[in-house]
C-alpha cells in the first residue's frame, strides 16, 4: 500500500484551447484537472535487479454546489486513476515502504467521491468515498518526496488492516472538522475498515475498480488536533497577492516565529487482532498514536514563501498485535535558492520503521526497515516539473538476519493541466 498525494496546487499548462471555457465553467462553480506522474526507477540489490516504468494519469472535478444549484455551503469532489505500468516493489522482495507514491496495481479506478457541508464559517461535514491520507498524519514538507512512506507512513501500511483506506483505496465514511480558532482546528473520521473483502489477500485485486463502497465491516476510526502558528496571510481573489506574515496564532515556546504546523493523532480499529508472536492470542480492537511537525526554519527576503523547510514524523503502536510498533521519518527541502531557476527544490529525507518485539520473537529474522531518499525538483515551465531521485534502503522488508539492502534511482516527470 502507497502513500497518496493531494491533487497538485503548482500552476497548471490552462493556457490551452480549453482556457475560456475552463474559465466559464469556473465562474458556473465547476473546476476540474488533469495530472499525469510517469517515472522510471531501476534498482541494484534486493530480490533482483532491474528497471521499471509506471505512470498515473488522474481526472478530478470540484463543484460548488451554492453557484450551481443554490445549495449553501454544499461542495462536490471526485477523482479517479489510470495506472499502467509495474512498480520496483517486487523487485526489492516486498518493503514496508514502498518506493514510489503511485506505485499500485495496473488499474483503472474511482478514488474519492464525496459532498461536504460547511455550517458557518468553522464547521464541516464530509461524507462519500474517503481516504484518510488526504487529511490525517500529512505534512506538506513531506509532500514532496516520492517514497511513498513520507505520504502513508509505512507503520500504518503494515498495521492497518489490508494497508488501510489510502491510495489506491478509498471507503465509505464521514469526516468532521471544526475550526475551534483561527490557528487551531479538530477533526475526525470513522471509515469502513476493509477497503475490500476482508477475506481477500490483495485488496486491490479484489476492489480493482475501487467500487465496492463496502459499508459492513469493522469501523477504522481517526482523530487529529492541528495547530497552524505564524501562518502567512494571502491576498484575496482580486489581487492574488502576498500579504506578510499574519500572526494570528504566536508559535509555541522555543520554536521560531516563521510559520509551522503542529499535529496530534489517534487511531482505532475495532475488529479482532491476532497476536503477532504467533501465540494466537486474539484482541478485540487495535489502536496507535502519532503525532508531526511542519516548520519553515529560513525564509528568503524577497520572497518570504521559499526558503528552508523541514518536517518530522513520529508514530506508536502496541507490540503485541502489531508488526511495526515505531516510525519516525523526517527531511529537509530547499526552495528558491537558485536565482535563476527560483521555482526549483531540492531535499533530503530519512525514515525509520521498527519491527515490533512481540513478531522478532515469532520471526528472528526481523529488525527494523530504513531509508534515505534525495531528490532535485526541475520546473521546466509551470505546470511540468521533472524530479530525479535516489533512494537507498537498508533491511528490505524488516529482514535484518539474510536480508539485503538496496539502492534505486529514477526520474519522475509530472504534468499538471
Amino acid at each position: 500500500m502507497t502513500g497518496c498525494r493531494k491533487s497538485p496546487s503548482r500552476p497548471a499548462l490552462n493556457g490551452g484551447p480549453d482556457a475560456s471555457a475552463r474559465a466559464a465553467l469556473a465562474a458556473k462553480g465547476i473546476t476540474y484537472g488533469i495530472n499525469y506522474i510517469g517515472e522510471t526507477f531501476t534498482n541494484s540489490g534486493g530480490a533482483k535487479d532491474g528497471s521499471i516504468y509506471q505512470g498515473r494519469l488522474e481526472v478530478f472535478v470540484d463543484a460548488d454546489l451554492e453557484k450551481l444549484a443554490g445549495l449553501k455551503g454544499l461542495t462536490f469532489h471526485a477523482n479517479g486513476y489510470q495506472i499502467h505500468g509495474k512498480g520496483l516493489s517486487d523487485n526489492l522482495g516486498g518493503p514496508l515502504m514502498a518506493i514510489s507514491s503511485i506505485e499500485a496495481e495496473a488499474s483503472t479506478r474511482l478514488f474519492e467521491l464525496w459532498l461536504e457541508q460547511k455550517f458557518g464559517e468553522r464547521v464541516s461535514v464530509r461524507a462519500g468515498q474517503l481516504a484518510v491520507d488526504s487529511e490525517f498524519f500529512t505534512t506538506e514538507t513531506g509532500g514532496a518526496f516520492i517514497n511513498s512512506t513520507f505520504g502513508w507512513a509505512g507503520i500504518w501500511a503494515a498495521d492497518v488492516p489490508q494497508g488501510g483506506n489510502a491510495y489506491p483505496l478509498a471507503t465509505p465514511g464521514a469526516r468532521v472538522q471544526v475550526d475551534l480558532t483561527d490557528a487551531l482546528t479538530f477533526r475526525a473520521a470513522i471509515y469502513n475498515g476493509s477497503p475490500a473483502n476482508p477475506n481477500c489477500e490483495d485488496p486491490q485485486a479484489c476492489n480493482d475498480h475501487g467500487t465496492d463502497f463496502r459499508t459492513q465491516d469493522d469501523p477504522f476510526l481517526v482523530q487529529e488536533i492541528e495547530y497552524k502558528y505564524n501562518q502567512a496571510a494571502k491576498g484575496g481573489a482580486k489581487d492574488g497577492g502576498y500579504k506578510g506574515y499574519k500572526d494570528f496564532a504566536p508559535a509555541p515556546s522555543g520554536i521560531t516565529s516563521l510559520p509551522g504546523t503542529i499535529k496530534f493523532g489517534s487511531w482505532q480499529h475495532t475488529q479482532e487482532f491476532e497476536a503477532v508472536n504467533g501465540s494466537g492470542k486474539l484482541f478485540d480492537a487495535n489502536y496507535g498514536f502519532y503525532g508531526s511537525i511542519d516548520q519553515q526554519i529560513y525564509a528568503l527576503p524577497d520572497d518570504p514563501t521559499k526558503g528552508v523547510n523541514v518536517f518530522a514524523r513520529l508514530a506508536g503502536a502496541p507490540t503485541d498485535r502489531n508488526a511495526v510498533d515505531f516510525y519516525f521519518d523526517g527531511g529537509v527541502v530547499f526552495s528558491g535558492f537558485i536565482p535563476s531557476r527560483p521555482d526549483d527544490s531540492f531535499g533530503a529525507g530519512f525514515a525509520y520503521a521498527s519491527i515490533s518485539d512481540d513478531a522478532i520473537k515469532a520471526d528472528s529474522t526481523l529488525n527494523y526497515e530504513s531509508m534515505a531518499e534525495i531528490f532535485y525538483k526541475a520546473q521546466i515551465v509551470p505546470g511540468l516539473t521533472i524530479q530525479p531521485d535516489l533512494q537507498y534502503m537498508w533491511n528490505v522488508g524488516g529482514v535484518e538476519t539474510g536480508g539485503e539492502d538496496a539502492i534505486y534511482g529514477g526520474v519522475r516527470i509530472s504534468v499538471a493541466y
